[in-house]
């Protein structure tokens, strides 16, 4: 059965379907729970990790415009408010937490009256927008461990994007297929992802926007040992976050944290460790309070980087903020993190302050099961 349910849902790109039928089997299957556990239990699939083959727009429109033009833009602002807000609460705490609304708040909301919104005056900018809450889903997916979904989700984000020849949107797509596979290891491929993001972004948008996806194609090819690159995007990345920091750029932006961030995962994997905390910290300090999920993985991060470097005490005490907050995010990356830390520090049980942050640790996955 499980099989029958991933190639009902296979993202399109063997067919001339839409995205938007695409999302809108998929929506269908991710809320009845059957077919979303056996979407759930299929494994990452390695050779969907890569950037497809683009479609453009397609010859006929898949959506009839038969609103007028207040009703689409009405709809238009609808949908960009409610990816702001369910942004937020992914931030704060975790791809677990509201997901499921998410998909509902797509299917029942949005599909019946896209149906019947597209084209002339705002449709692409609705595909556009439609593409991103599609790409958001994916990442939630990502963020909860759930890697098939999440693929199913990135693919009919970026026919979506392609769809409304929205260079930007389908690049951003990309740049989080990278993420997802270099979180499993598949690094090659996530470099490849990561410069097909870089090359398709255009040159006209945010500096923020391009030192994001330099960030992390940094990141990929230090994975693959690749310094000279590596380094390379990552000049390319801290150039344009100059730019990022501009009055004009949109206000409660957290472009310098996601670089430094980026920039210090990078450094890490180049084994230059003492920039890489610092770069870290730097993360941190201008990651704003309410973006508690980031702020978790970027402390564990940090922690672990402290230990690698013989000071468990130091790290216990970085360690001991992740786990005051830990409880109030549903993620499975967090909750990896978790597991993680108890796992790390076993080997230094010897020491007092490293046997009481175990307890606490122990206490807490105890609590999650």
């Amino acid at each position: 059965m499980a099989d029958t349910t991933a190639n009902e849902v296979d993202p399109v790109f063997a067919t001339r379907e839409s995205g938007f039928t695409a999302l809108h089997r998929l929506l269908r299957s991710d809320l009845e729970s059957r077919r979303r556990t056996a979407l759930r239990e299929q494994p990452f699939r390695v050779d969907w990790a890569s950037a497809p083959r683009r479609y453009g727009r397609p010859e006929k429109p898949h959506l009839r415009s038969v609103l007028d033009g207040d009703h689409q833009s009405g709809l238009l602002a609808a949908v960009t408010a409610m990816t702001s807000a369910f942004a937020a609460a992914d931030r704060a705490f975790g791809g677990g937490h509201a997901r499921l609304a998410l998909v509902a708040y797509l299917e029942t909301d949005i599909m019946g009256l896209a149906r019947s919104a597209t084209a002339e005056r705002n449709g692409g900018q609705l595909v556009s927008s439609l593409a991103g809450l599609t790409d958001l889903v994916g990442f939630m997916c990502f963020d909860d461990l759930q890697h098939h979904l999440a693929q199913c989700y990135y693919r009919i984000a970026l026919r979506l994007a392609d769809e409304a020849g929205d260079s930007a949107g389908h690049a951003l797509v990309l740049r989080g297929m990278s993420t997802q596979a270099c979180f499993l290891g598949h690094n090659r491929r996530a470099a490849r992802l990561a410069d097909a993001a870089v090359d398709r972004i255009g040159t006209v948008q945010r500096p923020g926007t391009r030192a994001a996806l330099l960030g992390q194609a940094a990141v990929s090819h230090a994975a693959l040992d690749d310094r000279k690159t590596a380094l390379s995007r990552l000049s390319g990345a801290e150039k344009y976050l100059d730019g990022a920091d501009d009055p004009q750029e949109p206000k409660g932006s957290t472009d310098r944290a996601d670089i430094e961030h980026l920039v210090g995962l990078a450094l890490i994997l180049l084994h230059d460790h003492g920039h890489a905390e610092h770069a870290l910290r730097e993360s941190l300090r201008h990651r704003p309070d309410g973006e508690r999920r980031a702020r978790l993985l970027t402390t564990h991060q940090l922690a672990t980087l402290q230990l690698r470097q013989g000071d468990a005490e130091r790290a216990c005490a970085t360690w001991q903020w992740f786990l005051d907050e830990c409880s109030w995010v549903r993620s499975g990356r967090v909750h990896s993190a978790l597991h993680a830390i108890k796992r790390r520090l076993h080997p230094h049980r010897g020491n007092i302050v490293v046997r009481q942050t175990l307890k606490r640790a122990e206490r807490l996955i105890d609590a999650h099961r």
